[in-house]
């Protein structure tokens, strides 16, 4: 695993957090009536009900900022980092309770979901995908 494994992750973990973040705008809506983009941004930053798209967010931020450093300092990232940005990804990508509501109800979700498990590399000696490579619960 190198750097190209994560450049090639990346763009499926960001449509995964587009989607997530779209399916759980569309169910608070369904409650509360429409939003203005800046009481959802608020909503995002601040809202405990959505601290558990806080960690891809970070990971997403974390990867950049790795890739940035590597290329600002003409170096490659080490494979241990590579490989811990791939375990946490996939961390991630085992659906906890909300996630799995967010599955069965919002095709978007699923595609993304698989999209981003697909992409991931396997890990050295573990299975080929994550334990959720099927969404039904």
């Amino acid at each position: 695993m190198n750097a190209q494994t994560l450049e090639s992750v990346r763009p499926s973990l960001i449509q995964l957090l587009t989607a997530l973040l779209d399916a759980e705008r569309i169910e608070r809506e369904k409650a509360q009536g429409r939003l203005p983009a800046g009481a959802w941004l608020a909503i995002v930053l601040d809202d405990e009900a959505l601290a558990w798209l806080r960690p891809l967010s970070r990971l997403i931020a974390g990867l950049d900022h790795a890739m940035a450093e590597a290329v600002k300092n003409e170096s490659p990232l080490a494979p241990e980092a590579v490989l811990e940005f791939v375990s946490e990804a996939r961390r991630f990508l085992t659906p906890g309770p909300r996630y799995l509501e967010l599955l069965q109800a919002h095709p978007t979700v699923v595609l993304a979901h698989r999209d981003a498990v697909k992409a991931l590399p396997p890990l050295p000696g573990g299975p080929a995908h994550a334990p959720s490579d099927s969404v039904t619960p």
